[in-house]
């Protein structure tokens, strides 16, 4: 995966330039933000805590999810861990209900394995697409 490195940076600095447009202030990208995500995403890709999954087709990256079982709030008590799925990407909207929804799909069976009963996916109020694959995939958005 490691070698996926530079496709993952391009499709998530897509993702936070789409962000950008929807809350300008907000998801207003940092100077250098993908110099800076470089050896961040590097680290997460090497930590064993993280789950980080991607998809390939064609010998293309398309997709990208990087989640992580945490405990829920004290406040709160799901029953187990949540796999708090932060990065998740696809290179086109066009492949949020088939490689998105694969990719959730696989995080959700592994992250089970590792004690989390549910998934909270980051997503923006306006991506429209990414929130319906979610909400077919039985989410709450």
């Amino acid at each position: 995966m490691a070698g996926d490195l530079d496709a993952i940076v391009m499709m998530t600095g897509g993702k936070r330039a789409q962000y950008a447009g929807y809350q300008p202030v907000f998801h207003r990208p940092a100077a250098g933000a993908e110099a800076m995500q470089r050896p961040w995403l590097a680290g997460i890709i090497a930590n064993p805590e993280y789950l980080c999954l991607t998809a390939e087709e064609g010998g293309r990256v398309t997709g990208f999810l990087q989640g992580r079982p945490v405990k829920a709030p004290p406040v709160y008590d799901p029953g187990g861990l949540v796999l708090m799925v932060d990065d998740f990407v696809v290179a086109d909207t066009s492949l949020w209900p088939t490689t998105g929804r694969a990719l959730l799909d696989e995080a959700r069976r592994r992250g089970a394995t590792r004690g989390a009963v549910l998934v909270n996916v980051v997503c923006g109020p306006l991506d429209a697409p990414k929130r319906a694959m979610l909400a077919a995939a039985g989410l709450s958005v």
